[in-house]
């Protein structure tokens, strides 16, 4: 591996592990703290999100999910990244990625037991599927770049 890839690789990881450290970091929060920082992140986005929730619609709730999905597909996003810059991107380690994804998913719900919060079979499907997506997303522009060199 060159010393250019190498320094990928490099990135990658640790832009993976801080995006864990951030995730587990949060599933690590006592229910009162998590509240506060959903119902700061609610009053930040209320108004850009309001037209696609509408007046009243977005809720703490809303806000909690929609973090959990985003947190997911970023992971899901980075780390078929690291397969692409390996030169491994194919359906074989797409598959690894997306079950590491889901053993974080189950790892992250698992965390919450520490706390006063409770571990959801429903958030386990929502960061999976936050998985799921981000990983597409990342499949899906390596495939159209690959076509538009052709």
């Amino acid at each position: 591996m060159d010393k250019r890839r190498r320094w990928a690789v490099g990135c990658n990881v640790l832009l993976l592990a801080a995006l864990l450290v951030f995730i587990f970091g949060n599933s690590l929060q006592p229910r009162a703290q998590s509240s506060e920082q959903s119902m700061g992140v609610l009053a930040a986005l209320t108004a850009v999100l309001e037209r696609l929730f509408g007046y009243g619609g977005l809720t703490e709730h809303a806000v909690r999910k929609l973090a959990h999905f985003s947190e997911f597909a970023a992971l899901g996003f980075f780390t078929q990244n690291l397969w692409r810059v390996c030169r491994r991107l194919n359906a074989h380690y797409v598959l690894h990625g997306l079950l590491f994804g889901l053993l974080c998913a189950l790892t992250d719900e698992l965390l919450q037991t520490l706390t006063d919060r409770s571990p959801q079979v429903t958030d386990v499907l929502l960061d999976f599927s936050g998985v799921v997506c981000g990983s597409l997303a990342l499949v899906l522009l390596v495939w159209l770049a690959a076509r538009r060199r052709r």
